[in-house]
């Protein structure tokens, strides 16, 4: 099958593209990342055991559990980020404070 999108002549005169269509779900996928039909014919069924996943398990596929993960290390993140950042608000503050008590006497 032949690719589509940028490439030119390299593009439209050879037939490195790969189609796999898994027949009982009907799920189709379409891969033209490489030039060589080989390295597409892996990267597509990789794709197509992806999404299998995905369609079969739904919220304990692997992309579900990592996208889950990720979610839970982005709010650590940012609790931890504003954590510190109130402490160091507290303590400019009471810095600030004892130089002023500093400037008074």
């Amino acid at each position: 099958m032949r690719g589509s999108g940028p490439g030119g002549q390299a593009v439209n005169k050879t037939n490195n593209c790969v189609f796999l269509r898994h027949l009982p779900t009907g799920i189709t996928v379409k891969c033209h990342l490489h030039r060589l039909a080989s390295k597409n014919r892996l990267e597509a069924r990789k794709i197509l055991l992806d999404k299998l996943d995905v369609h079969l398990n739904g919220d304990q596929s692997i992309a579900a559990q990592t996208k889950l993960l990720d979610q839970k290390k982005s709010t650590e993140r940012k609790r931890r980020q504003s954590k510190l950042l109130e402490m160091k608000k507290s303590w400019q503050s009471r810095e600030q404070s004892e130089d002023n008590a500093e400037n008074i006497k």
